[in-house]
């Protein structure tokens, strides 16, 4: 399987090194392919390590000057983990998946641990007798046939299993204020392309490029909350968003570009692809940094400031921008639409932008809101 999935991904790395994107629709596909094989090489890497460790790994373990001595090993690298069979407790069996083959656990020093992995039932009950011959005080390891009845019977279990928690009442939710800071950041973030169009001479190219680069910062601040609640699991959840996001904001800016900057029947631009990129973002910079730190502000006040990644999940995280992008770029290519049928006027233009920061601020204040009875202070 590693070989299977490994094979497309040296392929299209073959393909993409070849390329010389000229323009900017052959640079989006560039992108494209740039993040398809991120999302790709996910499964490449973990098959990968799947494969190291079957062809590689090892376990031993044995009985020395009155301690078990366990070895993992990877090849050449090894761990050993040393137990005083006197503070060995609690050892036992436990039936593995398939019913048929057994688990050695025991605890120690506090914590559980395991010898091996899942062994015939004959070999796992040698090794188990081997330790508790050897162990100073046989009778402080439970033998194996009564460990397996204990945690197999459902009234034992019942017995030692501690009292349930009462649940408690749902926490009645209220939007954040509209004086709030992360609102007010929020709102005057997005009043700069609103004097860009008034003072500036903003056209619709500036305005829809400007909120594209809005929703890349939307998914830069989505890997930040990813790595918050995943943790660990960020290694591989992470990468997996940047590379569906990624292509996604890849054809979206293709989509834009063909529809709202170049036009379908005009030649492709023979400057180059970078030299016409820089040329279409140069004048939003101070507009797309404002809006970097407004969501950054959101996501130090609400995000980690109030805790709200205590309540999130990985893939309530992973959909989130894209809830936002259907709605948002839905209502702002109908009112491109109109303005291009009006020929640009900037009054409609400034009220497209209005509508955008309406539905900015009603979406931030639907996704961050705060529990009644707690601190209603504005954060």
């Amino acid at each position: 399987m590693f070989l299977l999935f490994a094979a497309p991904l040296a392929a299209m790395l073959y393909k993409t090194s070849l390329h010389r994107p000229g323009d900017v629709f052959s640079l989006m596909m560039m992108l494209f392919e740039a993040f398809w094989m991120i999302g790709w090489s996910v499964g490449v890497i973990i098959l990968g390590l799947i494969t190291v460790l079957f062809l590689f790994y090892r376990e031993s373990a044995r009985i020395e000057r009155g301690r078990l001595v366990h070895v993992p090993r990877i090849g050449p690298l090894k761990i050993v983990c040393e137990y005083e069979l006197g503070k060995i407790t609690n050892l036992r069996l436990e039936s593995a998946k398939d019913g048929k083959l057994r688990r050695i656990r025991f605890e120690y020093a506090g914590g559980r641990a395991r010898l091996g992995d899942a062994m015939p039932p004959e070999a796992a009950e040698a090794a188990i007798a081997a330790i508790r011959r050897a162990a100073p005080d046989p009778e402080k390891i439970v033998a194996p046939g009564e460990s397996e009845r204990s945690a197999e019977d459902p009234l034992e279990a019942e017995r030692l299993s501690p009292p349930r928690a009462e649940p408690h009442p749902p926490a009645v939710e209220a939007p954040i204020a509209l004086t709030s800071p992360t609102t007010l950041a929020l709102i005057a973030a997005n009043l700069l392309p609103l004097a860009g169009v008034l003072l500036f001479g903003w056209d619709l190219t500036h305005v829809v490029v400007l909120y594209w680069a809005e929703s890349a910062v939307i998914g830069f601040y989505t890997v930040l909350s990813l790595c918050v609640v995943a943790k660990l699991g960020a290694l591989v959840v992470a990468p997996f968003f940047v590379a569906h996001f990624g292509a996604f904001m890849a054809g979206h800016f293709a989509f834009i570009y063909a529809l709202f900057i170049h036009g379908f029947e005009k030649p492709l631009a023979t400057t180059g692809a970078l030299a016409e990129l820089a040329a279409i973002f140069d004048p939003l910079g101070f507009a797309l940094l404002a809006l970097f730190v407004s969501h950054g502000v959101s996501f130090a006040v609400n995000f980690i400031g109030r805790r709200e990644y205590q309540g999130e999940t990985v893939s309530t995280l992973m959909s989130a921008p894209y809830r936002r992008i259907i709605v948002m770029h839905l209502a702002i290519i109908l009112g491109a639409w109109l303005v291009m049928a009006l020929g640009t006027p900037a009054p409609v233009l400034a009220l497209l932008v209005v509508i955008k920061i309406a539905l900015d601020v009603r979406g931030h204040r639907k996704a961050h809101v705060r529990a009644a009875g707690g601190d209603n202070r504005s954060p």
